[in-house]
């Protein structure tokens, strides 16, 4: 019905030379569908005593003149209902198009349009309107027909039609299947054509409603980036180039996937979403909605992400293309921790969070939201089988190095875990509330959660006794004040302790304290890693995998002394200042933990991990005092330091029984008594300590 007495001329550049690759010309096609069968062709047709229609394929008219003005066009338009109803559809709303004729004309011998687009670079299938004066003409032009094409003698209609029309679509060839898609068949629409239908599903092609993974393995396959540029088919490549490939082949050799691949497909206008031509070329090559987003809405996430790390799988330095390689470095990747399994730091940002180049660069190696997140949502027994699946039968040695200090973390070793797997850690027996947040952290990068860590037993240990909660004055918000002992003899650091250059103490200690433990806190380096010579980065310094994070914070740990003996530091934890950061009770704890353990980040660091491995730390309260007797404490600390040698004499002021002891004078008697009724200089002695009050109750 669609093509029905449609003239080849009137067909797109693009429609004529998918049919002619199916086997159509343009004599067997006109013959064919009747393109001349009824009335005579619209070109040359008269119509409400002024408008001529042109020569189609042209832009100007050979009698009379282009209509110009949409206005005129409509007019036109409802002339033509009159003279030939239902024969073209009418005017519509204007068009900017760079392929069509400018001005007024008819389309595709479908109906009128308007293109306000003055200079176009294709007329083939459209056909100006003209406007002409009779009495300057001498008469009406002629109203022209075109007869239908003759075949060659001895060829019936019949023999018009290609081969190809009666093929199943599996057995046309590549260039051909290409044709029949862009002339907008799908498979079973191609199929439902033959007359009887005879041709069953391509084996290699999944059906629309199978599993939207299996289209995506079937389009993987299908485009395979490992397959050469040449071996494509031209309509193909030029999907490929409408979607960002270059049309050398270039990218597609080095798999470096263009960005429009990461745009929404629907939803979002260009350029945040996909452009009519980048959605038309994606739709052509086979992709929907689903598949364009690898299948985020109609998967387990749990199942994606094993497919994705399967995949990930390329060496460094030979098996990895460059494309590849550049979008795993935008997210942090080198080939030290591509090589050890080590997650960059940026791994541990919500999505949400990450830059938009850094979203960009996810997307195009096949993350998900939900993926990139941990597949929060998944349930307990799918996520179960996953990571029992992921480790069985897997050998200590080949486990990635990372994966190694995440186990050693939650106390597994090389001889555990060859004689009985993953499950015969013993901290397996402890619930997960009971895991420091180090370990915790550790298990999700191996891929467990609070509920299979419990083997989805999530009643496991609920009844268990939580009544005996300690008292501590100031809350889980507080400023935490810590003493850190450090058996080191104090003269290590005593010839630099606040900033004078020594040979064997070069900086400050105070200053190489202060920003060491805050990149212990705030770095976001590895919970549990031996490093052959300290924890550096690129450039040799002190390793810090999130440094803005650590600018940021860094300002929260500040010494307050440093006493002899061994080397006795009292510093300050201030308390958090936004919810986004973690408390101060939650800082010392993790400071605590990382003390213990020879492979911590503070232990590892190469300005302090001397002084750490011999280091403890303890809380010391700002004051022993409860809220209400510290208020108590400040007021009278308030009251004392209002008097001083002028006016003590006051305190002795006893009304009842006539004491005075402020006698006054002419020059002390209003000075005195005016100090009774405002605040006088403070002693020194009363501001220093009513000072310190202030400053602690403010860190509080």
């Amino acid at each position: 019905g669609r093509w029905q007495n449609l003239p080849w001329v009137y067909l797109t550049y693009a429609e004529r030379n998918a049919w002619g690759d199916i086997g159509w010309s343009e004599q067997y096609w006109d013959r064919y569908w009747g393109a001349n069968s009824g009335a005579a062709s619209a070109s040359g047709r008269v119509f409400g005593g002024t408008y001529v229609i042109g020569d189609s394929g042209t832009d100007r008219c050979l009698v009379g003149e282009l209509v110009d003005t949409y206005e005129a066009c409509k007019n036109a338009s409802d002339e033509y209902q009159l003279a030939f109803p239902g024969d073209l559809f009418p005017l519509g709303a204007p068009v900017d198009d760079l392929q069509g004729t400018p001005g007024c004309h008819t389309q595709d011998r479908v109906g009128f349009q308007f293109n306000q687009a003055s200079i176009t670079g294709r007329n083939a299938g459209y056909t100006p309107i003209c406007k002409f004066n009779a009495t300057l003409l001498g008469g009406f032009p002629a109203t022209t027909t075109t007869t239908g094409p003759t075949l060659p003698p001895g060829v019936s209609e019949s023999d018009a039609v290609p081969p190809a029309m009666t093929t199943c679509y599996q057995d046309l060839a590549l260039s051909q299947q290409d044709a029949v898609r862009l002339l907008g068949y799908s498979i079973e629409a191609w199929h439902a054509c033959m007359d009887p239908p005879r041709c069953g599903w391509p084996g290699n092609v999944p059906r629309v409603d199978a599993p939207c993974l299996e289209h995506i393995d079937y389009l993987e396959a299908k485009y395979n980036l490992s397959a050469p540029w040449s071996g494509m088919t031209f309509r193909t490549k030029a999907a490929l180039v409408d979607l960002g490939w270059d049309a050398n082949g270039v990218d597609w050799s080095n798999r470096d996937i263009p960005e429009s691949y990461a745009k929404p497909f629907s939803g979002q206008p260009p350029p945040t979403g996909l452009s009519r031509k980048e959605r038309e070329a994606a739709e052509f090559l086979g992709y929907t909605e689903a598949t364009w987003h690898r299948c985020e809405a109609a998967s387990e996430c749990i199942t994606r992400t094993d497919r994705l790390e399967r995949k990930m799988v390329w060496n460094w330095r030979t098996s990895m293309a460059s494309g590849i390689r550049r979008r795993l470095e935008q997210l942090g990747w080198t080939e030290d921790s591509w090589y050890e399994g080590e997650p960059p730091a940026l791994y541990r940002f919500k999505w949400d969070e990450l830059r938009f180049s850094e979203r960009v660069s996810a997307q195009l190696l096949g993350y998900t939201k939900d993926v990139w997140e941990g597949c929060e949502m998944t349930s307990c027994v799918v996520r179960y089988n996953y990571v029992i699946n992921k480790y069985a039968g897997v050998r200590w040695d080949r486990l990635k190095i990372a994966q190694r200090s995440a186990w050693t973390m939650l106390e597994h070793n090389e001889e555990l875990w060859n004689s009985g797997g993953q499950m015969s850690s013993r901290l397996f027996s402890s619930r997960w509330e009971e895991l420091s947040p180090e370990q915790q952290r550790q298990a999700r990068f191996l891929g467990h959660d609070h509920g299979t860590w419990q083997g989805c037993n999530m009643e496991w240990g609920a009844d268990a006794n939580t009544s005996y909660v300690p008292q501590v004055y100031g809350g889980p918000f507080r400023t935490v004040r810590v003493l850190m002992t450090i058996e080191r003899p104090f003269s290590e650091i005593s010839g630099n302790v606040y900033g004078q250059q020594v040979s064997t103490m070069p900086t400050s200690f105070v200053e190489v304290f202060e920003r060491s433990v805050a990149r212990a806190l705030f770095c976001g380096n590895p919970d549990y890693k031996v490093y052959p010579d300290g924890a550096r980065g690129d450039d040799g310094g002190p390793l810090c995998k999130l440094p803005e994070e650590f600018e940021r914070q860094k300002r929260r740990i500040r010494i307050v002394s440093l006493r002899e003996g061994s080397i006795a530091a009292n510093f300050i934890i201030v308390k958090n200042q936004t919810a986004s950061e973690l408390t101060s009770v939650f800082l010392y704890e993790a400071l605590a933990r990382q003390l213990q353990s020879h492979a911590s980040p503070i232990s590892q660091d190469i300005e302090f991990g001397k002084f750490a491995r011999v280091a403890t730390v303890e809380e010391v309260p700002l004051s022993n005092f409860s809220p209400d007797e510290r208020d108590q404490a400040l007021h009278f600390e308030t009251m004392r330091g209002s008097y001083n040698e002028n006016n003590a004499c006051n305190l002795m002021f006893d009304a009842r029984q006539g004491v005075m002891r402020c006698v006054p004078t002419a020059t002390a008697g209003p000075t005195a008594t005016a100090a009774v009724g405002r605040s006088p200089e403070r002693s020194p002695a009363g501001f220093g300590v009513a000072a310190a009050l202030l400053v602690l109750w403010s860190l509080l």
